[in-house]
C-alpha cells in the first residue's frame, strides 16, 4: 500500500496471491484493502490501532456492503478512498470510493463499525472517549447497509455445504476470527454450486458473534431472488456467526 498526497487516498498494487484462477482480485482481499485503508484513515485522525491499544479498546466491523462495476485484475493498480460518515450513538459510518489506474471509479462500499472493549468487546460509547468528535462528518451521505436476517437451518438433520474451523491462520489481533475469512468461506461456498466463471460484482455481510480459536462454523447456502446467501453457525452451540448475500 502506498499512501497519497490526499491523505485519505491509499494505492494498492494486486500481487498473484490475491487472485483466483482466473487473475481477478479475490472479495476478501478486497475487504482487507478497504479496511486497511479505514485503519490508517482513522490513525490520522487520533484514533489508530496503537491509540485504540491505549484506550483497551478496538474498531470491530459489523456491517459492509461492497459493489463493483469492474473486478480488477492480477498486476493491476487500484485507488481506495475512505472517509468518515459521522456516527449515532455507537454505530460508526464510513464510507468507500474504489478506483482504477487512470481514477476511473470502479466500485464503492458503505460499512457499519463499532468501538468495542478489548477484554469483553462489548460496544463503547464514543461520548466516552474525548476526541471522538473528529469522526463526525454531517455533510457526509450516509449510505444504507441492509441487515441481512438469518436463514432458517435445521442443524440436526440439514447437512451444512461447508465446515470451517478457527484454526491458527485465521485468527487476528483481536483473538478471533478475522472478518475478511468470512468472505472467503462465503466465496467457497458461493462456488462450490456456480461456475468459477462468474463474477460476482456484489457482496453484503453482517457479523453476528465472533469465533473464537478451535471453534468450528457450520456454513450453509441458500438461493435467493437477490442471489446466494450464506450463512454460518457454529457447530456445537448453533449460535449464528455471519449472513452473506452475493450477486452477480
Amino acid at each position: 500500500m502506498e499512501f497519497i498526497a490526499d491523505k485519505n487516498l491509499f494505492r494498492f498494487t494486486i500481487i498473484g496471491p490475491e487472485t483466483d484462477i482466473h487473475d481477478r482480485l479475490h472479495f476478501h482481499f478486497l475487504f482487507a484493502m478497504l479496511q486497511e485503508a479505514a485503519c490508517i484513515d482513522a490513525d490520522h485522525s487520533g484514533f489508530g490501532a496503537e491509540k485504540m491499544d491505549e484506550l483497551s479498546a478496538c474498531w470491530l466491523l459489523l456491517r459492509m456492503k461492497v459493489s463493483m462495476e469492474k473486478i480488477p485484475h492480477w498486476k493491476d493498480v487500484i485507488y481506495i478512498k475512505t472517509w468518515s460518515c459521522g456516527f449515532q450513538k455507537v454505530l460508526f459510518n464510513r464510507d468507500f470510493a474504489i478506483y482504477d489506474a487512470n481514477m476511473e471509479q470502479i466500485g464503492s462500499a458503505t460499512s457499519v463499525w463499532v468501538i468495542a472493549h478489548t477484554g469483553d468487546h462489548r460496544p463503547v460509547r464514543p461520548q466516552m472517549i474525548p476526541g471522538m468528535e473528529v469522526f463526525n462528518n454531517p455533510d457526509a451521505m450516509k449510505q444504507k447497509v441492509d441487515k441481512i436476517l438469518p436463514c432458517e437451518v435445521d442443524m440436526v438433520n440439514a447437512k451444512p455445504d461447508l465446515s470451517k474451523y478457527a484454526d491458527y491462520s485465521e485468527i487476528d489481533r483481536n483473538m478471533h476470527v478475522n472478518n475478511t475469512r468470512y468472505i472467503a468461506w462465503s466465496l467457497d461456498a458461493f462456488y462450490k454450486e456456480v461456475s468459477h466463471e462468474v463474477n460476482v460484482k456484489e457482496l453484503s455481510i453482517n457479523y453476528s458473534s465472533e469465533v473464537k480459536p478451535g471453534e468450528e462454523v457450520y456454513i450453509y447456502r441458500v438461493q435467493r431472488e437477490n442471489g446466494v446467501q450464506v450463512d454460518g453457525f457454529e457447530s456445537a452451540t448453533g449460535r449464528h456467526v455471519f449472513s452473506t448475500i452475493l450477486s452477480c
